[in-house]
């Protein structure tokens, strides 16, 4: 093996006097310069993934703050709505006691003109004893039945005041609850469209990114990041910092000689030297 080396070496030596006198200045252990400009390749193309993958995770970002945003600019509108509803419930109330109150007064109103029409002809009219028994005792029942009546009347007048009451305070705190929720759906709105803006600015961040990139490294990332979120990973304590799943000895090596573009062998991610 020894002499198969120094014929190869000696044909070298003949071959490219220069090419031998160049390694021989580097060293026996000296990298090829293919090799170093191919690290230097792979190290550029990591950084542009990492890069691609940092916009990616802010656009992600700036997505989900968008969608909280709005649905706190649903809940605010909605807790409008039922705060209006409140309100709408309670002067449908007072319209019910309003009708309630005045149809008691009515039926007040019907029963002491009854009474009065009994008393009139007890007093004026030409009856039989029987018949003025019965009217007295029907003026008698009649006129418990209106004391009644009365107080549930005043009950009711109570209770219409007292909700009319409410109704006009409930009236002014929700004018004042409303300014409150208008300004906030205002201020969610402003920010709902700020985040619109920088995901529009990231999104053109992103394409720029991308057209820099070669096709083939843009087609591997964008295949794993439709699975994942991180398609880029490091290394980290001999195991993928994606899956945390141990690599191969192999594997590692070949990542941290910068060996091309290496990828997991459990979940295909591409791996880096963290």
């Amino acid at each position: 093996m020894a002499r198969w080396l120094k014929d190869w070496a000696s044909n070298r030596r003949a071959a490219a006097p220069a090419l031998f006198l160049a390694e021989s200045i580097r060293g026996p252990y000296s990298r090829p310069k293919r090799t170093l400009l191919r690290e230097g390749i792979v190290l550029a193309e990591i950084e542009q993934l990492l890069g691609l993958q940092g916009i990616d995770e802010r656009l992600a970002d700036a997505d989900a703050r968008r969608a909280r945003l709005r649905g706190e600019l649903e809940r605010l509108r909605r807790q409008v709505e039922g705060e209006r509803a409140a309100f709408a419930a309670s002067r449908e109330e007072v319209s019910r006691l309003r009708h309630d109150s005045r149809m008691k007064n009515l039926e007040v109103d019907d029963l002491d003109m009854q009474i009065r029409s009994y008393q009139k002809r007890l007093d004026e009219g030409i009856i039989s004893f029987k018949e003025m028994e019965d009217l007295r005792t029907k003026i008698a029942s009649e006129r418990g039945r209106i004391n009644r009546l009365e107080d549930e009347a005043l009950a009711l007048m109570e209770g219409l005041e007292a909700k009319t009451e409410e109704q006009r305070a409930a009236e002014v705190r929700l004018g004042e609850r409303e300014a409150v929720l208008r300004q906030q759906i205002l201020a969610t709105e402003t920010e709902i469209e700020e985040a619109g803006g920088k995901l529009d600015a990231l999104a053109a961040e992103r394409e720029a990114a991308a057209t820099a990139m070669p096709s083939y490294l843009v087609s591997q990332y964008e295949s794993l990041h439709a699975k994942y979120p991180d398609p880029v990973a490091g290394i980290r304590n001999g195991t993928c910092a994606g899956c945390k799943l141990r690599l191969s000895g192999n594997t590692t090596e070949r990542v941290r000689g910068e060996m091309g573009i290496v990828t997991c062998e459990h979940c295909s991610r591409i791996l880096y030297a963290a």
